[in-house]
């Protein structure tokens, strides 16, 4: 079935990848953001199917989301470094973008697939979580997505509102700006700058092109009112991430830091266990291959990503090294 899907948050890093393959799926595609401030939407070349709507969600503006058969709300300040120094910002802003999306939802009885975080969960010192695992955020970012998750299940008892919620683990792939772990190793290993990296800490690592086609499929089956993590299941070293990126990219420095990970846990790992039930969803893309093609991505589009060279050359001591410092929303 052929379905228009209205993207809040679309010209950030999930939306342009999750639009390029909805729109290559037959679907009628509409991102709905504050601008193409990072310049993805305008490099992706998708301008002439996809279609870029300016609204202030945040402020109440949802007009461009009404009329659609599906809603997906990516829109959100994500970054957990950056709600750690700008907490207030954070919450006011995910959840009032939130509120609209569900109030437009509401007038227009249009279901919402919600992408939340695992970072609801915290961290611990190494088991799983499930969907059933305790919320426990230990960041501001992470507070926010449990107030969010929370409306849903207020929109969903009062208004009757359908709405599906995924739990993304941590992403990397093409268009990730270059304040992320993944991305931000390779630009520095491209760029000659020393990188950093926190021993100790195990994370679930998914190539965005799997999250991509766990978000359609759940879209595409019709949105169920549950929640599902979207993750590996499994637990990686940062040290092995950089080890083979260093592998790859003549000269590439590293230092390992042992320091406390104030909005995480040492291990955030979740189990998918119940997507995969219901939807025979699995990770097409090994992190070695994922990582791969993140490097090749990475190395052909230095025009987009060196526009960042501020941030790839600061240390992590003040907010200078986070993108949406540099280019606020």
């Amino acid at each position: 079935m052929r379905l228009k899907i209205a993207i809040a948050g679309g010209a950030g890093f999930v939306g342009i990848n999750l639009a390029e393959v909805a729109s290559a799926s037959g679907h009628d595609v509409v991102l709905v953001d504050k601008g193409d401030r990072l310049g993805r939407y305008a490099r992706s070349g998708m301008g002439s199917k996809v279609s870029l709507v300016e609204a202030n969600l945040a402020a109440g503006d949802g007009d461009a989301l009404a009329g659609a058969d599906v809603i997906v709300n990516l829109a959100a300040l994500a970054h957990v470094d950056y709600s750690m120094h700008f907490g207030e910002k954070v919450m006011a802003n995910n959840i009032c973008v939130q509120r609209t999306v569900l109030e437009v939802a509401n007038r227009n009885r249009t279901p919402v697939l919600f992408t939340s975080s695992i970072e609801v969960y915290g961290g611990n010192s190494g088991p799983l979580f499930v969907e059933e695992s305790p919320r426990a955020p230990l960041s501001p970012y992470g507070e926010s997505k449990v107030f969010c998750e929370d409306l849903i299940q207020l929109y969903r008892q009062k208004y009757a509102v359908k709405a599906t919620v995924v739990r993304l683990t941590n992403l990397y792939g093409p268009w990730q700006s270059p304040d992320r772990i993944i991305p931000r190793i390779i630009a520095q290993s491209y760029s000659n700058v020393e990188s950093y990296v926190t021993t100790g800490r195990l994370r679930d690592f998914l190539y965005v092109a799997d999250a991509v086609s766990a978000i359609l499929g759940l879209v595409e089956a019709g949105l169920p009112e549950d929640y599902y993590n979207v993750s590996t299941g499994c637990g990686v070293k940062l040290e092995e991430v950089v080890d083979h990126i260093a592998t790859r990219i003549p000269g590439s420095r590293y230092r390992t830091i042992d320091e406390s990970d104030g909005g995480r846990g040492p291990s955030l790992v979740a189990s998918a266990a119940r997507l995969e039930k219901f939807l025979g969803w699995r990770p097409a893309t090994g992190l070695g291959a994922g990582l791969e093609a993140t490097l090749d991505w990475y190395g052909r589009n230095r025009d987009w990503w060196s526009q960042f060279s501020g941030v790839v050359h600061a240390d992590r001591s003040g907010p200078e090294f986070l993108v949406d410092f540099a280019v606020p929303l």
